[in-house]
């Protein structure tokens, strides 16, 4: 139910940005964001600010999320020995108890692209489309090799309380999840601007090779 409300709220927001967007020649406007000039242009400086607050929280929980999700998966490896640090990372605060070395490990570790901005915004966005495409490809990854080693005699699955089956649905939503994450990383891929320069060509193609 998530998905289908996001994916169907996300659908009539873009509707409504392309109906108020006015000339597309005008944008992304001063502020370098298509989104921030329209509503800039229809409802004026301090209503369009008052907005942009509330999408600056909502990337701010988005990005706690992820950075809990990635601080629990370091916490694991450490615990783990899957990494080379004798279980450093693995440490839980007696004071809160969360893994605070990983979490501000995984922060340090995300700052890093973050300045690489100021050097080569270039550079910095090629690598924020890789993380995306990595992202998406781990993804179906799992998915893939269920279906390719499904018989295989080692493969020992158990599936959880919710299962489509190795019927016709659980095939075809197996087969459009993989097609649908292959094309949005070739979307990822394509220059954001025209004409295309080298100021503002999309290099994860490139670094998708």
């Amino acid at each position: 139910m998530t998905v289908i409300g996001t994916g169907l709220i996300g659908w009539l927001l873009n509707i409504v940005m392309v109906l108020c967007s006015g000339p597309l020649e005008n944008l992304p406007g001063p502020s370098g964001s298509a989104f921030l000039e329209i509503m800039y242009l229809r409802i004026g400086k301090t209503g369009s600010l008052i907005l942009w607050t509330f999408v600056c929280l909502t990337a701010f929980f988005v990005v706690q999320t992820a950075l809990q999700a990635v601080g629990r998966t370091t916490y694991a490896f450490s615990r783990d020995n899957g990494f080379p640090d004798r279980g450093y990372f693995g440490h839980i605060s007696k004071k809160t108890y969360t893994p605070l070395r990983s979490i501000w490990l995984c922060t340090f570790v995300s700052i890093l692209p973050g300045l690489l901005d100021l050097a080569s915004p270039v550079a910095a966005n090629a690598i924020f489309s890789l993380t995306a495409m990595a992202l998406d490809l781990s993804y179906i990854i799992p998915i893939t090799l269920r279906r390719l080693y499904q018989n295989h005699p080692e493969v020992m699955f158990k599936p959880g309380p919710f299962y489509m089956g190795d019927g016709f649905l659980g095939k075809f939503c197996n087969t459009a999840c993989i097609v649908w994450t292959l094309f949005v990383c070739v979307i990822f891929s394509f220059p954001n601007y025209q004409p295309i320069t080298k100021s503002n060509m999309n290099y994860a193609s490139v670094g998708a090779q």
